[in-house]
C-alpha cells in the first residue's frame, strides 16, 4: 500500500504543480497584455501630441509677420567702433547764395567753413562713394553734423557727415 499512496501523492503533486503554473501563466500574460496596452496608449499618445503641436504650429503662421534676426546678429567686440554725435541735423529748406549756407526745418541756419569736415572718416568708415553724401547742398537734403557751439547764430559745423536726397539723389 505504501508503493500505492507514493504514486497517488505523486499524481496530486503534479495536478497541484500543473494548476500553479497555469495560474502563474495566467499572471504572466496579464503582465504582458499590461504591458502592451501600455505601449499602445504611448504611442497614442504620442501621436496625439504630434498631431496637436502641427495643428498650433500651422494655426500659428503667420507671413506677414517680420522675421526677427537679432538671434543671428553677431557682435565682435574686439573690432574698432566709434560713435558720433549729432547736434545739427534736419532737412534743407533754404540754400545761401553761396552754396555753403543753408538754413534746416528746425529753423537752425549753417555755415559750411574750409576747415569743416566732409563725409565719415576712420577705420570703420564706408568708401567715400558709398557714403550719403551729395557734392552740393540743396533743398530737400537731409543734413547730420556736429558743431561744438550751438548757441552761435548762425551755427559754425565742425563735421557734416550726411548730406542726402532720399526722394531725388544726384548719384
Amino acid at each position: 500500500m505504501n508503493a500505492y499512496k507514493k504514486v497517488m501523492k505523486q499524481i496530486h503533486a503534479s495536478e497541484e504543480f500543473k494548476s500553479k503554473m497555469q495560474k502563474e501563466m495566467m499572471e504572466y500574460e496579464l503582465k504582458e497584455k499590461k504591458v502592451y496596452m501600455k505601449n499602445i496608449k504611448l504611442m497614442a499618445g504620442s501621436l496625439i501630441a504630434c498631431a496637436v503641436i502641427a495643428v498650433v504650429a500651422l494655426t500659428n503662421t503667420n507671413n506677414d509677420a517680420a522675421l526677427d534676426l537679432t538671434e543671428r546678429i553677431v557682435v565682435d567686440n574686439s573690432a574698432p567702433a566709434t560713435s558720433v554725435m549729432l547736434n545739427i541735423e534736419g532737412f534743407i529748406t533754404e540754400v545761401g547764395k553761396d552754396g555753403l549756407s543753408f538754413t534746416l526745418d528746425n529753423g537752425m541756419e549753417v555755415v559750411v567753413t574750409d576747415e569743416t569736415k566732409l563725409g565719415i572718416d576712420g577705420p570703420t568708415a564706408p568708401p567715400k562713394e558709398e557714403q550719403l553724401f551729395e557734392p552740393t547742398f540743396r533743398v530737400g537734403n537731409l543734413i547730420g553734423g556736429f558743431t561744438e557751439d550751438t548757441s552761435a547764430d548762425p551755427i559754425t559745423a565742425a563735421v557734416i557727415y550726411t548730406n542726402w536726397n532720399f526722394e531725388n539723389p544726384i548719384r
